[in-house]
C-alpha cells in the first residue's frame, strides 16, 4: 500500500495536478489539486467565496520536484494525512480560525490563502496550500507535511528552484 512508502518512494510517485478554471465573466484561476475531476462542482477549495467555474481543464500533471520549476512567485505546502477524517479535522481548525480572524474584523486577504484538498494519487488524503510569495531565499519552494504518524505534521521534504531547471531537493529526517 502506498501508505506505508518511505519518504522518497513517496515524493518519487505523488503527483499534484495543475487545474485551470473557467468562469462566467470569461476570466479564469488556477489551482492545484490532488488529482483531476472533470466536474468544476467537485472543487474542494477551503475559503473561496469566489463565483462557481463554469468549466475545468488539466493543465499540467507534476511530481513535487517538478512542480517547482512551474512557480515562479509562489509556494506549495503539501500535507499528507492518515485519513479523511484527519485531514478534515486538520482542515477545519483552519477554515474556523481564519473566520474567526475575520469576524473580529482582521484584514487577512482570504484571496492569498488557497487550499485544495482530496485523495492523491497515492491514495492518500492529501490538503495543498498555494501562497503568493517566494518562501525560501527569493525562491518558489514545494515543502512536503506528514501528518500520518504526529498530527501536529513533521516538514519531510522540500524541493527549492533555482537557476533554470536546478532544483535542490531535502529530506528531513524523521527521527
Amino acid at each position: 500500500m502506498m501508505n506505508d512508502l518511505d519518504i522518497k518512494s513517496l515524493v518519487a510517485e505523488l503527483t499534484v495536478v495543475r487545474v485551470r478554471y473557467e468562469l462566467p465573466d470569461t476570466s479564469a484561476f488556477i489551482r492545484y489539486q490532488p488529482r483531476y475531476d472533470e466536474d468544476p462542482n467537485t472543487l474542494k477549495v477551503h475559503h473561496y467565496d469566489g463565483e462557481i467555474p463554469l468549466s475545468c481543464t488539466n493543465t499540467g500533471e507534476f511530481t513535487l520536484k517538478a512542480l517547482v520549476n512551474e512557480l515562479r512567485y509562489a509556494y506549495v505546502l503539501v500535507h499528507l494525512f492518515p485519513d479523511e477524517s484527519a485531514m478534515n479535522f486538520y482542515l477545519s481548525g483552519l477554515d474556523n480560525g481564519l473566520a474567526q480572524l475575520e469576524f473580529i474584523g482582521g484584514s487577512y486577504d482570504f484571496n492569498r490563502l488557497w487550499i485544495s484538498s482530496g485523495i492523491s494519487n497515492c491514495g492518500i488524503p492529501m490538503a495543498i496550500f498555494l501562497g503568493k510569495r517566494h518562501a525560501v531565499n527569493g525562491q518558489p519552494s514545494v515543502s512536503l507535511v506528514d501528518h500520518r504518524e504526529e498530527s501536529a505534521g513533521k516538514l519531510v521534504y522540500r524541493a527549492i528552484g533555482g537557476a533554470g531547471d536546478h532544483v535542490g531537493e531535502d529530506f528531513y529526517n524523521q527521527d
